[in-house]
């Protein structure tokens, strides 16, 4: 029986999907539930199983082509599944000379292997991001051994092995972000480790038939592509070679069954693709020459060669992504408004020295921070309309009777926002003793995943670091997010009995960002007015 599948519904929403890279060619037999199609949409990219085992007989979208939901992209014959590992008659004689090439240690029996989906690692995780792999594939695991750390907006965690085993395959790259429930290793068991391990014949065979066959590989996929066959790239890699005007028939890929990814891409343009595919690759040298002195050529990490200027590229993803997509989905979600106030500190300046000398008798560093928290949460009690969020789902702002606050943390890693909770119900001194304990884990990265989520306005200080003044973005789907900005000294003028001086005071601008939608600038700028008055007179802050 011949199964016409159609491109699901990935997502609520989804219209439609980009064909990233075919995981099988025509002629593949696949098992149930094996990835067969790398899809991307505009929420995430995602690997689509087999319903069935089978035989895959047609591909009817090409890698790189966008389809509507409900097409259908591939055609499985279901009789053809008992036939497992043997090529169809249609099959391509380079695919039956491999299949026929390989060696039986590579065939597992499925039985004894486990198909490992990303878990829901927290509640309403959608999907989550390979940040890297702590194993390799081959590789034999104990039960609960660290296997692959993920990264999910909430939180970044390591994923243990359901059982003791090897990895045979990983089915997901670093960098890439898959849907939760998608199969991302496989781990053959017990039962498997033997059958995987190459007999002794092989052992031998296998040095001399790795340089051979990287010497051939280059010369092969030129050949092939020149054919006509299909270029295997992710969009990023087309648009760039677009940009860069290389033809990606020329271009060798990095990836998983020779996808082209964007460093390739760029590898090429710069000349080394042109290198690496003019010339076979030579079998790894023994160390018989001393390495150039480190001073010789372009520093570590340099892309640069010979009479070229350093770059040193850094793989976007991890942390750095995350935090990309959040101000990306703030910025052109919420539409901004900031409202900026200048506040005389002179008074706070002095009682904050006197508050850090006590709290140094009992080890606690008080900041100004815990004082502007304070305050903040004063002004959150009387203006609650940019304290909460908007549920987009039901149509609804939520506006909160607490203030949950979350606080900026500069990291190794990027920006952080751990959150303090009930900051209206706390003395200074509790919300210092809180503060430095939140951000040592944070800095640490030993934050828990409560501890980033649920806040109800934000602030980001970057008063230490310097700089009078920012527009801060909004910490997304929080409704506002207060900016804090360098203590400095300057002229003021001081109201006395006798009349008017100046003299010299302490000064801070403070600027809120407010999500327009759902508070207006009066209600910004009134806010501000009453934490002016409760910074320049500290001792409110006791009411």
């Amino acid at each position: 029986m011949t199964i016409e599948f159609k491109l699901p519904d990935i997502g609520e929403g989804t219209a439609e999907g980009e064909i990233v890279q075919w995981l099988v060619a025509v002629g593949d037999a696949v098992e149930e539930h094996q990835a067969v199609v790398e899809v991307m949409t505009d929420k995430a990219t995602v690997e689509i199983p087999a319903p069935a085992a089978g035989v895959v007989t047609q591909l009817c979208a090409e890698a790189g082509e966008t389809v509507p939901v409900g097409s259908v992209i591939f055609h499985l014959d279901t009789a053809g599944g008992a036939a497992a590992g043997a090529p169809t008659p249609d099959a391509s004689p380079t695919a039956a000379a491999a299949s026929a090439a390989a060696p039986a240690a590579a065939v597992v029996p499925a039985a004894a292997v486990l198909e490992f989906q990303l878990p829901d690692i927290g509640e309403g995780t959608a999907e989550g991001e390979i940040v890297r792999w702590i194993v390799e594939e081959g590789t034999q695991v104990e039960e609960h051994q660290a296997v692959v750390e993920v990264m999910t907006d909430k939180a970044t965690v390591e994923i243990p092995s359901p059982a003791a085993g090897v990895i045979v395959k990983q089915l997901a790259a670093a960098g890439e972000v898959v849907a939760v429930g998608s199969v991302i290793f496989h781990l053959a068991g017990a039962g498997a480790v033997a059958s995987a391990a190459p007999s002794a014949g092989a052992a031998q065979a296998a040095p001399a038939a790795a340089p051979m066959a990287t010497a051939a590989a280059a010369p092969a996929v030129a050949t092939a592509r020149a054919a006509g066959a299909r270029v295997l790239a992710v969009p990023s890699a087309r648009r760039v070679a677009r940009e860069l005007g290389v033809d990606l028939t020329l271009v060798a890929g990095s990836g998983n069954n020779g996808v082209i990814r964007r460093a390739d891409v760029e590898a090429h343009a710069a000349g080394a693709g042109v290198a690496a595919s003019a010339a076979p690759t030579p079998a790894p040298v023994a160390a018989t020459s001393a390495p150039a002195p480190a001073t010789a050529g372009p520093m570590a990490g340099s892309t640069a060669g010979a009479g070229q200027r350093p770059e040193t590229r850094v793989p976007f993803r991890g942390m750095r992504r995350k935090i990309a997509e959040a101000m990306v989905r703030s910025k052109f979600t919420a539409p901004h408004f900031t409202v900026v106030e200048e506040v005389d500190v002179t008074d706070l300046v002095r009682i904050r020295t006197q508050a850090k000398a006590i709290g140094e008798m009992d080890g606690v560093k008080v900041t100004y921070l815990p004082f502007i928290m304070k305050a903040v949460a004063l002004c959150l009690e009387r203006f609650p309309m940019l304290n909460g969020r908007l549920d987009e789902a039901t149509e609804e702002i939520i506006q909160c009777g607490y203030a949950d606050l979350g606080i900026a943390t500069d990291t190794p890693n990027g920006l952080v926002v751990p959150v303090i909770r009930d900051v209206g119900t706390k003395s200074v001194m509790q919300l210092a003793k809180e503060l430095g304990a939140l951000a040592e884990r944070t800095r640490e990265g030993k934050v828990s995943r409560e501890e980033l989520a649920g806040s109800t306005f934000t602030i980001t200080n970057a008063g230490n670091l310097g700089g009078i003044l920012a527009t801060p973005i909004i910490n997304y789907p929080d409704i506002a997010i207060l900016g804090v900005h360098r203590l400095r000294k300057a002229p003021g003028v001081v109201e006395g009995p006798d009349g008017d001086r100046i003299e010299v005071r302490q000064f801070m601008n403070f600027s809120l960002s407010v999500d327009h939608r759902l508070a207006d600038g009066a209600d910004g700028a009134r806010m501000l007015a009453y934490l002016r008055t409760l910074l320049e007179n500290p001792g409110l802050l006791a009411l």
